[in-house]
């Protein structure tokens, strides 16, 4: 039988029997619907049946990004509004992002000029990018690159008619996982509640208003009931199966368009390569921690979202554009270190025809009101970098539905927990200050990881370091702190959602059974537990032979 630790056993012991809202989710949209409503003084709940960002938010590309190709589509408005969002994202979590050079590849006249208007837009809607943003991480204007700078910037480009080529800025998000897990401990430090492994089995409306949920803790099995006002499902591609626990008949269809991405050796300089597929859609050669990412693909998916895997054949596929497009690169399955994928789930109208890729990535959100389940939200659509303008829209209809009017959203400008500093400059000399006997490079190190929360890391004892595949350090007092603090109830969690050690490719043995030594010493795992739990970020290393 599976060890229950004293902290799985009585974690529920706060939870409430009534909130004035529940959401169901715990990604990116979840997490900014639960961390708006708390800011405006909401009593609520989150919970998400696996772990906080284990669906479609860690299936990005990882990058916050202002969608220049939505130009294509005359949806100025939503690469307004992705720009203007990403400048939020910079200026409340600085330590979260980092610029990062795309570069697009010329090989006409017509494609010179048609891509400088395009740079032009893209530059003028962006206008405001660096205000009030730590210099660490403004973002340069576009500029042109010449013929030979665009070979030594992207080694392995195909160079028939190659001209030269642009290159714009957007952001790297290095770790999109442990990102939307702090919008949540954010929240919780506020004073909401959250759980991850809490699944919701029944959904129910009151005779006198409001919901009663059921939830199950697949931890321990537990069952409780709780009660809301207002339920917001952000279940992503699960939210049509919540919608039919309450009996609500959506008037749009949600369709999910499936991703995969792999982590290959480092086949790239530092700018991320924007290529074109055979198909005609995109491709990006991301630079990444010492690696590559090389993603993504978008194709409809038809079966039950829990049943979603990766195969081996979509990989080889993938591999395979990546050569015939960046023929340099000769990738074959061998150098796949890690790889990953999700649902994107699209909303769209009856009767529509346009593919996955074409599909617009505007969000929305309903109020099922008229099929008279009044009080019960769903936010669907939109992509991650525009979540937190989707919480925001859907926290202001929350307030009209329960005050019958709206209050200030502070999101724009609230750090998050890590956010909490002027400039990263700044910040390590004042780490440097208080903690005068730890090295440069481990306060630097830390710094760019965890900004304003290094004060707390630092605070702890720690001797042991552990190295991972592409060479980064991780220290003991990062892994105490993110195993007693962040809701990490198995290794896979810490793993591939927190610290990201897991998703560079496999640890060394050596290095591995310290470090899952010293996280089941922190939780209390005895010997067959543990191997339990390794036995999962095993599996977590291998694709679906089809």
């Amino acid at each position: 039988m599976k060890q229950i630790t004293k902290k799985e056993s009585s974690r529920l012991s706060h939870i409430k029997s009534e909130y004035d809202i529940i959401i169901i989710g715990g990604g990116i949209t979840g997490a900014n619907v639960l961390w708006d409503a708390t800011l405006r003084g909401y009593n609520c709940l989150l919970v998400e049946k696996n772990d906080y960002a284990s669906g479609t938010s860690q299936a990005t590309s990882k990058l916050i990004h202002g969608g220049l190709r939505y130009l294509k589509n005359l949806e100025f408005g939503l690469v307004r509004e992705s720009l203007s969002e990403r400048r939020y994202l910079a200026k409340i979590s600085p330590h979260a992002v980092r610029p990062m050079g795309f570069i697009i590849p010329i090989r006409s006249f017509f494609q010179r000029i048609l891509l400088f208007f395009g740079m032009e837009l893209y530059n003028a809607l962006s206008f405001d990018r660096n205000q009030d943003i730590d210099p660490d991480v403004q973002l340069p204007r576009y500029r042109w690159n010449s013929l030979g700078e665009t070979i030594y910037k992207v080694l392995g480009l195909d160079r028939n008619s190659l001209k030269g080529s642009f290159q714009y800025y957007d952001y790297a998000n290095l770790n999109p996982e442990k990102h939307t897990t702090e919008f949540i401990l954010s929240a919780k430090e506020k004073g909401a509640h959250a759980y991850n492994y809490l699944a919701v089995t029944t959904l129910r409306k009151q005779n006198s208003g409001g919901y009663t949920v059921g939830l199950t803790d697949t931890l321990t099995g537990k069952k409780i009931l709780v009660s809301s006002k207002v339920v917001v499902n952000s279940a992503g591609p699960w939210a049509d199966v919540i919608e039919s626990m309450t009996g609500v008949t959506a008037e749009k269809k949600l369709v999910r368009s499936k991703g995969i991405h792999a982590v290959v050796r480092n086949i790239c300089g530092n700018e991320c390569a924007v290529l074109s597929k055979r198909d005609g859609s995109h491709l990006f050669v991301i630079p990444w921690r010492g690696k590559t990412i090389v993603g993504t693909t978008d194709t409809a998916y038809e079966d039950d979202p829990d049943a979603f895997k990766v195969k081996q054949s979509e990989l080889v596929d993938l591999l395979d554009e990546v050569n015939y497009s960046f023929g340099f690169a000769k990738l074959t399955l061998k150098d796949v270190d890690y790889y990953y994928g999700g649902l994107r789930p699209l909303v769209e109208d009856p009767g529509s025809t346009e593919g996955t890729y074409s599909a617009s990535r505007k969000s929305e959100i309903f109020h099922y009101e008229n099929e008279g389940f009044s009080g019960f939200f769903s936010a669907l659509g939109g992509k991650y970098t525009t979540s937190r303008a989707v919480a925001e829209n859907l926290v202001n209809a929350i307030d009209r539905y329960i005050k019958g009017e709206g209050s200030p959203c502070a999101t724009k400008f609230t750090p998050l927990l890590g956010g909490r500093y002027q400039s990263l400059k700044e910040l390590i000399n004042e780490l440097q200050f208080k903690f005068p006997k730890t090295e440069g490079a481990k306060l630097e190190t830390l710094a760019k990881r965890y900004g304003s929360i290094t004060w707390k890391i630092l605070s702890l004892e720690g001797k042991e370091t552990y190295r991972i595949p592409n060479g980064e350090i991780y220290y003991d007092e990062e892994v105490e702190y993110m195993v007693t603090h962040e809701d990490i109830f198995h290794l896979t969690d810490f793993y591939f959602r927190r610290s990201g050690v897991g998703t560079v490719g496999i640890l060394d043995p050596l290095e591995k059974n310290r470090l899952n030594k010293r996280i089941a010493k922190i939780l209390g795992w005895n010997a067959d537990r543990l191997k339990e739990e390794e036995k999962l970020v095993e599996e977590r290393y291998k694709w679906f032979i089809d």
